[in-house]
């Protein structure tokens, strides 16, 4: 018999968006499925609508709490759930139908302690997705999929859990930090730490609903929350796993740069002189330019962090051109 993989989905406030997402795991053709639906206290329809798939599939089982976000859901989630694999849905999101037995064939096939595939980033349903890519897999150990994880000479993007299979053994039932957002760069990396190699699908099997008016398509105070999530990262280094300190602290230097970028991104010149926490990161990325300058990221990161130091505002216009 296969093994049970646990789907974990936590639901707040995507009532238009729900339907799509529950079909895309019921129908999945890997059959031995718990799919766990995490109402955290949403105040649409949602919850009526979480029960009356229950009431559809067995294999559904529903949680109605108070609302503690995205990470509080998923880590009750994870306490209830009985699968010897784990993975995440994003209530509006949706998977390919071959998702899981996908994933599942792979991390099997070479033991792995997490399976990954491709993301999509899909503004409207009905664009067209072209997936017809011949199916390729690559296992990483632990030290080189970190690599990626921590952008050592690459720019891809490992944080993640959703696009992932893990084995239940290397999750904890307070995986992701709770009040923040970004905690898909902790509680990945926490599993990553404790996976013997990493397998990697280059199928597209996640579509990620992006929403330029959303949380994740513009910026917010909330985006300063990584300051907090790369210290947890550092000191987490520190204590569990100090071969890789170097590269956490170099991610945490580089969250100066990021959130600039972001800022650079979303503010006009005006305003991005009036911003009291511009001049602070400034004045950080410069005390740290000549350590990001010879630290193993990619070139184009390089000569921007370098215009940055030179001329901020200018290069915000450039961005915004671009």
């Amino acid at each position: 018999m296969e093994e049970i993989i646990s789907v974990i989905v936590p639901v707040y406030n995507v009532e238009k968006y729900l339907n799509k997402c529950v079909d895309s795991i019921v129908n999945q053709t890997y059959k031995n499925l718990e799919i766990i639906l995490v109402d955290d206290g949403s105040p649409d329809n949602c919850p009526k609508i979480c029960d009356e798939y229950a009431k559809k599939d067995n294999r559904i089982k529903v949680i109605h709490k108070e609302n503690g976000g995205l990470s509080d859901a998923r880590n009750k989630g994870i306490e209830v759930a009985t699968g010897k694999y784990i993975g995440f849905v994003d209530s509006d999101d949706w998977i390919d139908l071959n998702m899981y037995e996908e994933l599942y064939k792979v991390i099997k096939e070479f033991n792995a302690s997490v399976a990954v595939c491709n993301i999509l980033k899909v503004k409207n349903e009905d664009q067209k997705i072209n997936n017809n890519k011949k199916n390729n897999t690559k296992v990483y150990s632990q030290e080189d999929y970190l690599k990626k994880y921590f952008k050592i000479n690459c720019q891809g993007c490992e944080y993640y859990a959703c696009n992932k299979l893990f084995k239940s053994s290397i999750l904890e039932t307070n995986q992701f930090p709770v009040k923040l957002t970004s905690e898909d760069v902790f509680g990945t990396y926490k599993a990553l730490l404790k996976s013997n190699n990493i397998v990697e699908t280059n199928q597209v099997n996640y579509y990620y609903r992006f929403n330029e008016n959303g949380i994740t398509g513009k910026f917010s105070k909330k985006d300063y929350d990584l300051f907090k999530i790369w210290d947890f990262v550092v000191e987490y280094t520190n204590k569990n796993a100090p071969e890789y300190s170097e590269y956490a602290l170099l991610n945490r230097k580089r969250i100066n740069f990021t959130i600039l970028y972001r800022i650079a991104k979303h503010y006009k010149i005006k305003e991005l002189k009036k911003m009291d926490i511009v001049e602070k990161l400034l004045s950080e990325l410069k005390r740290d330019q000549k350590f990001l300058l010879s630290s193993p990221i990619v070139l184009s990161r390089k000569i921007i962090i370098f215009l940055f130091c030179k001329n901020y505002y200018i290069t915000s216009m450039l961005i915004k051109m671009r």
